[in-house]
């Protein structure tokens, strides 16, 4: 690891962008231990408050993690690291239409890829959140079932940086979902849709059928959309 003098007013933030750097360029890695307070002052020939002042930033932002009795390490569970921040962030904007175009492009592709590469530990774990939408009575417990069917869909892809991205705005993904279906499930008809459509979902991933289980997702999430914007439009007109 080579540090370089830091000399600048904002000084917590040119240690930051220091660390980024060095992750960028693959000096720091996950999980790699980081060098002490002291050394760090010494290395970089700034105050050890200022080292303190990037170091508090840099935990906040999930870049780091403190070990009692170890040390200060890079994080080793990048998306824990960013769950939270996301997930603040998508519920700030309150742009549902913009996060649905988001779960459309991400979650349509990971089902074509799931079609592709799942294995059959990943298809039964699709199925068993399927069945316990087909069997529970409890809404609550559909919800959760329902999003643990998405999760599963994206785990089956494989692709750990795309589940590091889902895993990452998942908080809000749940909160959508429960929201969402609350108001759909206020027409009958829809809680039939819903599981008819998770079924052909589910169907075409296990038929290995990449382009029908792209379109199915499509689907699914277009009807939601509609659904949500014609309930709104309803309550908007009374």
């Amino acid at each position: 690891m080579k540090f370089e003098t830091i000399k600048n007013e904002r000084v917590y933030r040119m240690i930051v962008d220091q660390f980024a750097k060095m992750i960028y360029r693959g000096e720091l890695k996950k999980g790699d231990k980081i060098p002490s307070e002291r050394q760090l002052s010494q290395l970089l020939g700034v105050g050890r408050s200022s080292i303190r002042e990037a170091l508090s930033a840099m935990t906040l932002m999930g870049i780091i993690e403190s070990r009692p009795g170890e040390g200060t390490f890079i994080i080793n569970e990048i998306s824990t690291s960013i769950i939270q921040p996301l997930s603040l962030v998508i519920a700030l904007e309150k742009n549902h239409n913009d996060f649905i175009e988001l779960r459309k492009i991400l979650e349509s592709e990971c089902a074509r890829i799931a079609a592709f590469r799942r294995s059959e530990k990943c298809l039964s774990k699709i199925e068993n959140q399927l069945i316990i939408m087909e069997e529970n009575n409890e809404e609550i417990v559909k919800a959760k079932a329902d999003k643990e069917f998405h999760r599963a869909i994206i785990e089956a892809t494989g692709n750990i940086l795309m589940i590091d991205i889902i895993e990452a705005i998942s908080e809000a993904i749940e909160i959508y979902i429960i929201d969402a279906r609350k108001k759909l499930l206020r027409r009958s008809g829809n809680v039939e849709t819903l599981l008819v459509q998770h079924r052909n979902i589910f169907k075409a991933i296990k038929n290995m059928d990449a382009e029908r289980a792209h379109m199915e997702m499509k689907k699914h999430i277009d009807f939601v959309e509609e659904e949500l914007k014609r309930i709104q439009t309803e309550y908007n007109s009374n």
